[in-house]
């Protein structure tokens, strides 16, 4: 169940609600099919930040549970520290589509382009 807070037309908060067919009971979910994630992230730097806008969209047709971003450094593949997200550990329903926004300082890529991966549950990268 999908639980939306909205201001006018403006969504303000969503949250996603899962409960198994027995309370309590989620061992269902271990049996979920990968969810096929198609992502773009547009990279930005303006001074001393870099901004990076995610474009995420479920095209499965079963929902991609704990959908997370972590940026990394381009070449050298590590994680880089600290990072602001808009959000975090996001599920998208069959055909959902999420915009996320990640900033971070440039003297934490360590001279790389920063770039985001896309993992999660279930989540199959496309």
């Amino acid at each position: 169940m999908r639980l939306s807070l909205t201001r006018g037309a403006e969504t303000v908060s969503s949250n996603l609600y899962l409960r198994g067919v027995e309370e309590g009971n989620y061992r269902a979910i271990r049996q979920l099919n990968k969810a096929r994630l198609r992502s773009a992230t547009t990279v930005t730097r303006e001074g001393g930040v870099w901004r990076l806008t995610t474009r995420l969209e479920n095209l499965s047709a079963w929902p991609a549970l704990m959908t997370r971003l972590k940026v990394v450094r381009e070449r050298s593949g590590d994680r880089i520290l600290p990072a602001i997200y808009s959000d975090n550990y996001v599920t998208l329903l069959p055909g959902d589509r999420r915009t996320l926004h990640t900033e971070l300082r440039d003297a934490d890529t360590r001279g790389e382009r920063p770039r985001i991966v896309v993992g999660g549950f279930n989540v199959l990268p496309v």
